[in-house]
């Protein structure tokens, strides 16, 4: 597959791809989304799952949902703030964020949803920042990867990093805690 259709397909899971206004960008974030594919055991990314014991939640909702949430808030903090955002990073950093979850969570054989051998082993987000290292993506956005979670000690470093920890964590905590 070439990296134009890659992100044709990976586009048509995460709509934000097609507004990375950097056609190399786009292309780097396919090929860490197929390359976590490639070691999942899922056929289409709209199988990986968000979280074990959650199955009817795809990594794909919350991906979306986070990148949304993290978007509107920055329009109304730049409403109210006047802060401005770089909404690139924004985008980059919503598509990249839980890659990982790709191959973090699986079937057992009991049909339940668990937390992979590599999510027990690997800090989340670590292995995300390995696939984008090898996509070409700069120290920057490997921070931001890593810095995404609250696994870790350390914080983001830049604005669009601490205002995108506040969406994806109310987000996961909508799903987990308060889904309908």
């Amino acid at each position: 597959m070439t990296a134009n259709e890659k992100v044709a397909v990976l586009t048509q899971y995460l709509p934000r791809v097609a507004d990375i206004s950097d056609r190399k960008t786009a292309e780097a974030v396919a090929e860490v989304w197929f390359k976590a594919l490639e070691m999942s055991p899922w056929d289409k990314f709209d199988q990986a799952k968000f979280k074990e014991g959650m199955d009817d939640v795809t990594l794909i909702s919350h991906v979306n949902s986070s990148i949304e949430c993290a978007l509107s808030l920055a329009d109304i903090i730049h409403k109210y703030h006047g802060c401005t955002f770089d909404k690139q990073r924004i985008i980059v950093l919503g598509l990249l964020h839980d890659v990982d979850k790709v191959v973090e969570y699986v079937y057992n054989d009991e049909g339940a949803l668990v937390i992979s051998e590599i999510g027990q082993k690997i800090q989340h987000g670590v292995l995300t920042a390995m696939l984008a290292r090898e996509a070409g993506f700069d120290i920057d956005m490997l921070h931001l990867i890593i810095t995404h979670t609250h696994d870790q000690n350390m914080k983001p470093k830049f604005k669009e990093g601490v205002l995108f920890c506040y969406a994806d964590l109310c987000d996961w905590e909508m799903t987990c805690r308060f889904s309908d």
